[in-house]
């Protein structure tokens, strides 16, 4: 398969998206044990225009803004109920910041559009055996009604991970000794909030709360220095984003990236 850039056009969608495949060698069938990662270009529209054509649209919309966050579309009443629309809204749009996470459940599949460290990726999670131009199909179509002209989706580049509910992706070897497995887990997760849930990890909108502890005489990279929040000369308390785990673990100066202590009533 290869990188296809896809004009989203009602006309045109489905010819593109069978045309696409064909290119690629043939119809692919997505397996219903596995979820699938395809690396994405932007969307190519602000958060603010996303937002408000996902209203539009009937999703439901949170924004995050440090350590609140406000209903913007659906039902703004229940915002102590937040946590529930993580999980369980079928349309579903988290703005924090520059950064948005939309997640689409289907009768047959669900999709996700979120951060990646390169950028964006599309996480695609078949229920049954799902043919692909189709799911592309139905994932262009509803980028069409949000306002999304073009999208290119790297169909060469496919990640696919077998689900494991006992023990998750695997971590790469060489992350191993630097970010903490749960962190990692987080970060190849099937679907961050839930994943989240499950382990009782504290998620802040699409950040999430880390402690480095630094390599002898290490420092922060500069790129992460608007992210600490506290730090000492061996430890840092640090707020990041999601995406931006990986990158942090392996950048100079940076030992092990670990969840925070919680201390344990004796």
């Amino acid at each position: 398969m290869r990188r296809m850039r896809f004009v989203v056009k009602a006309l045109t969608l489905a010819l593109l998206a069978a045309a696409g495949i064909a290119a690629s060698g043939g119809a692919v069938t997505l397996d219903p044990q596995s979820y699938y990662s395809f690396a994405v270009s932007d969307l190519a529209m602000g958060v603010q225009t996303l937002s408000a054509a996902a209203v539009a649209a009937g999703y439901t919309v949170l924004a995050y803004s440090d350590n609140s966050v406000s209903v913007v579309g659906g039902d703004a009443s229940a915002t102590d109920n937040v946590s529930q629309m993580l999980l369980s809204a079928k349309r579903l749009l988290v703005i924090d910041g520059d950064r948005y996470y939309l997640r689409v459940m289907e009768s047959n599949f669900t999709y996700a559009i979120r951060p990646a460290s390169s950028g964006l990726e599309l996480i695609v999670s078949p229920k049954e055996a799902l043919d692909l131009s189709d799911a592309l199909v139905t994932i262009l179509g509803q980028l069409q009604d949000l306002g999304v002209g073009t999208v290119d989706i790297d169909l060469d580049g496919v990640r696919t991970v077998v689900r494991n509910p006992l023990k998750g992706p695997a971590e790469p070897q060489e992350l191993a000794a630097k970010l903490d497995y749960s962190l990692y887990g987080l970060v190849a997760a099937e679907d961050w909030f839930s994943y989240a849930s499950a382990t009782g990890l504290a998620l802040l909108g699409l950040h999430v709360e880390v402690i480095v502890e630094k390599t002898p005489d290490g420092a922060i990279a500069q790129e992460f220095r608007s992210n600490v929040i506290s730090e000492t000369t061996s430890l840092a308390d640090l707020v990041v984003p999601v995406d931006q785990l990986v990158p942090l673990a392996r950048s100079s100066g940076v030992g092990y990236v670990r969840l925070p202590y919680v201390p344990v009533a004796p």
